[in-house]
């Protein structure tokens, strides 16, 4: 009879372990070693504006979110009907002038939508990958790599910088 409790006992475990292991949340604003002997500690993974609003990343982010002027007329036609299925994944690297200059310009701009919480942050290394692999599947091959999607569906991509701003690609976007 023990022998037959301790094989429940170790199937049970076998089976709960892997559950419970993957149910656990990812951390947020890990900093790693870069892949790239040019770069030191980066953000790798998932990241928020926390994050970006300590050092070093502090003094590159605050600046170009708070300088940054937003095209309210642009902004004025967007329907709130339209955002409100609107997800979007911004692929960057905090070792990445680009990024370094639009990732606090789209972060400026939705927070003035108020769907901050409609953006999901992640952070890559030189090489295009992150610890968690977020970006498998959606082919970064530039940072900022930024993706709108709809209801799932991808309906728009921006590689480095918009061509005019993203007010104006929103705008055209989501009519």
């Amino acid at each position: 009879m023990d022998t037959f409790k301790a094989i429940i006992i170790l199937t049970m475990l076998l089976v709960l372990f892997p559950v419970l292991t993957s149910a656990q949340e990812k951390t947020v604003n890990n900093e790693t070693e870069s892949v790239s002997p040019h770069v030191n500690k980066i953000l790798n993974g998932p990241i928020n504006r926390e994050g970006l609003e300590k050092m070093p990343y502090k003094t590159w982010f605050i600046p170009n979110f708070k300088t940054y002027l937003i095209d309210e007329n642009s902004l004025k036609n967007i329907k709130k009907k339209k955002l409100k299925n609107l997800k979007i994944l911004a692929f960057m690297g905090t070792w990445c002038h680009d990024s370094n200059r639009e990732i606090p310009r789209l972060m400026r701009v939705c927070e003035y939508l108020e769907i901050e919480d409609q953006l999901e942050l992640y952070a890559v290394d030189v090489d295009k990958s992150s610890i968690y692999g977020r970006e498998k599947g959606f082919d970064i091959k530039k940072t900022p790599t930024i993706i709108f999607l709809q209801n799932g569906e991808e309906i728009g991509r921006i590689l480095e910088e918009p061509e005019t701003s993203f007010e104006q690609y929103l705008e055209e976007l989501l009519k």
